[in-house]
Formats: C-alpha cells, sequence, structure tokens
C-alpha cells in the first residue's frame, strides 16, 4: 500500500512537472480556457500553439498574458507586479532579469513589452523618468512591429503618453497604428482615443467629430457597444472643455445610470471623468464624491482607481481637511507604490 502511495505521487508530480515546463496562454475574461503546449508563433495578430499533434491559434485580442517555459523567476513576478499596477516592484523585478537567459523570442517580447508598460504607467502617476519611459517605447515599437501580440496594445500606451506630454501629433500616430489592426473594434477604439487626445488639445469640435462617427458605426459587437459608450463620455468631456459644465454633469450621470455596475473599469471611467467635471466647474465636495465612487465602489479598476486616489488626494487638502488626504496618500503608497509629490 505505501508502494503504490509513493508511486502515484511520483506519477503526480511529473504531470506536474509536465504541465509547469510548458508554455501557457492565458485568456481575457470571458474569451476561454488557458492553452498549454508550445508557442511557435507570434505575430501582433495571434499567438500559435502547438498542443500535443494539434495546433490552436489564438487571437491577440483574445490574450490577457503569455507564460513561458522556463522563463526567469523575475519575469513571472514582473508579470504580477504589472498586474497589480505596482509598476515600480515590476520595473525593480525586471531589472534583475539577465538578458542572457531570456532563451526564448516570447520571453524577449513580454520582457521589452512588461518594461516599457510599467515605465509608461510609472510616469502616469506621476512618478517615472519621462524619456526614459518614450525609448522604451519607441523601441518595442520599432523592434517588435511585426512580431508580438503586444504591438497593438503598446502602440495605445505610447498614444496616451504622448497625449499626456502634450506630443499631439505623435499621439495621433500611434493611434492611426490601431486601425490597421484585424479587429473593426480597434478601428473604434482607435477613433476615440483620437477624440480623447482633441479634447486634451482643446480641439473639441474635432473631438465630438470623432465621437459621434463611433456613436454611428453600424457594428453592434459588444467590443463596439462598449467603445460606443465611451464616445458618450467624451461627448460629456467635450462640454466640460466648453464649459457646459451643468450639461456635462447631468450627461455623465445619466451614463453612469445606465451603465451595469458589474463592469468595474467603465463605471470607474465614468466617475472619474465625473469628478474631473464637477472639479472644473469649481465644485469640490461634489467632486470628492465622484471620485470616492470609484474608491468605494469600483476599485477593481486600477488604473482609474489609482487615478481617483490620486485626485482625492488634492480635492482633501482643497476642502480643508488635510487627514483624509494623508491617508489617501499613504493608500497610494501602501496599495500601489505610487508616492504623491
Amino acid at each position: 500500500m505505501k508502494r503504490f502511495s509513493l508511486l502515484t505521487v511520483a506519477v503526480l508530480l511529473l504531470c506536474f512537472v509536465n504541465v509547469s515546463l510548458a508554455d501557457r496562454v492565458v485568456m481575457l475574461e470571458g474569451k476561454g480556457r488557458p492553452v498549454t503546449g508550445s508557442i511557435i508563433l507570434i505575430t501582433p495578430e495571434k499567438v500559435t500553439v502547438a498542443v500535443g499533434s494539434n495546433t490552436q491559434e489564438i487571437p491577440a485580442n483574445a490574450i490577457a498574458a503569455t507564460t513561458f517555459d522556463g522563463e526567469p523567476a523575475q519575469l513571472t513576478t514582473a508579470r504580477n507586479f504589472v498586474t497589480n499596477s505596482r509598476m515600480q516592484e515590476a520595473i525593480d523585478a525586471l531589472e534583475k532579469v539577465d538578458p542572457n537567459t531570456l532563451t526564448k523570442d516570447g520571453m524577449k517580447q513580454d520582457y521589452a513589452y512588461l518594461l516599457a508598460y510599467a515605465k509608461a504607467k510609472l510616469v502616469s502617476t506621476g512618478g517615472g523618468d519621462t524619456a526614459d519611459a518614450d525609448k522604451a517605447l519607441s523601441d518595442f515599437i520599432k523592434n517588435f512591429d511585426k512580431n508580438s501580440y503586444h504591438y497593438y496594445e503598446i502602440c495605445e500606451v505610447y498614444g496616451d503618453l504622448m497625449v499626456q506630454l502634450g506630443r499631439f501629433d505623435d499621439a495621433k500616430k500611434s493611434y492611426a497604428i490601431l486601425t490597421k489592426a484585424p479587429w473593426p473594434e480597434y478601428s473604434l477604439k482607435a477613433t476615440v482615443s483620437l477624440g480623447m487626445a482633441e479634447v486634451s488639445e482643446g480641439k473639441a469640435d474635432d473631438a465630438r467629430k470623432n465621437f459621434d462617427m463611433v456613436i454611428a458605426s453600424t457594428d453592434d459587437s459588444p467590443q463596439a457597444e462598449r467603445q460606443k459608450s465611451i464616445a458618450r463620455i467624451g461627448l460629456a468631456l467635450c462640454l466640460v472643455a466648453e464649459k457646459k459644465f451643468d450639461e456635462a454633469i447631468k450627461a455623465l450621470e445619466e451614463i453612469a445610470r445606465e451603465a451595469g455596475s458589474e463592469d468595474s473599469s467603465f463605471q470607474a471611467l465614468v466617475y472619474n471623468s465625473l469628478g474631473s467635471a464637477y472639479d472644473q466647474a469649481d465644485k469640490p465636495r461634489d467632486a470628492v464624491l465622484a471620485y470616492m465612487h470609484t474608491d468605494i465602489l469600483f476599485s477593481a479598476a486600477r488604473s482609474e482607481h489609482i487615478k481617483a486616489l490620486m485626485e482625492l488626494s488634492k480635492l482633501w487638502r482643497k476642502i480643508q481637511r488635510v487627514d483624509r488626504a494623508e491617508e489617501v496618500v499613504g493608500r497610494l503608497k501602501e496599495q500601489y507604490n505610487v508616492t504623491v509629490r
């Protein structure tokens, strides 16, 4: 009986080793189960996995992450830190990776992607080095334009960074690359991003044309409908830019009521936009309440949650609640290792 038990354990361990030493593609929520095998081809449009004697092609827009047989532990660690929006820790982990240990092209792509993504997101929270992030993103786009499923995402992230830096022409060029993706919703997403850039640029009329174009699209897929909803937020932000605050606030409140509470990332975007509208309308207490919706109800949307906490750290001081401001600053540091300057 004891020998049988040991044999069973040995077989189970062997099975575990075989699984753990395989490449793995993790799907986005609702896109299917993870696929385990050997990744044999990566392009901007798809990842091809050999599973036994068969091959399976996975569209890039369905992939959440990939892991690779034999990848350094720090690469895995960095990927987890990025998932949890702890960008400085991700960068620290990646700096411990010896590039010579990256034996597969996929590992090299993921390393470059995670480093560029983390550096850009760190800049978006007021940290990091802008020039360093710019270079990391530019290098990725130049080196992996033909062989990484992260390509279109990095082009979007680069566009977002360019908007933040006020380099709107560069942002528009980067967003234009998204229109070349084979999925219709990416073209809509690019148009929405272009509209948001034009709002930031102070070109509300141009932005409105792009948002209207998205809303008028006949594509009724769930992904397209999501972009149409974001375009409605964009139209409200056009009203904010034109200082039509009451109209903007009414529109955003209506969008919030209509949106399903289960969609944390969209609701967080709505309430952060509402907070911005109230703040620009010089209604800081109402802005606090809007951002607190994101903080309390939709914190699962980590990127928007960080934005909400950063705005709350300023607004609490604005209404003479320094204690609350310091509490938020502490939470940013503890949860995301983000330092408010």
